[in-house]
């Protein structure tokens, strides 16, 4: 599994790709929760056409979609790396 490098402080580190997938993964979690609470302060059944449900279904396919899709990514990228390391 490649490491990828990041800059802190001026040090160079050294960080596991899977770690980086998992922090998207729940960074985006949180943009849907605020973006969802968002949405329900600013939703309006007189001005809109649509139910909040359909204003749920919508922020899930932006948000939670690609959280899952960057999990799985994740774990698998897990995987590999402590398989490779095994085999070692």
């Amino acid at each position: 599994m490649r490491r990828l490098f990041l800059v802190k402080g001026g040090v160079l580190m050294k960080v596991q790709a899977y770690k980086l997938l998992y922090g998207a993964a729940v960074l985006m979690l949180f943009g849907f929760g605020i973006h969802l609470l968002i949405d329900y302060v600013q939703y309006s059944s007189t001005l809109n056409s649509a139910p909040f449900w359909v204003w749920i279904l919508v922020d899930s396919l932006l948000w939670l979609i690609p959280a899952a899709l960057s999990f799985t990514a994740g774990y698998i990228a897990k995987k590999k790396m402590k398989r490779k390391e095994k085999l070692q």
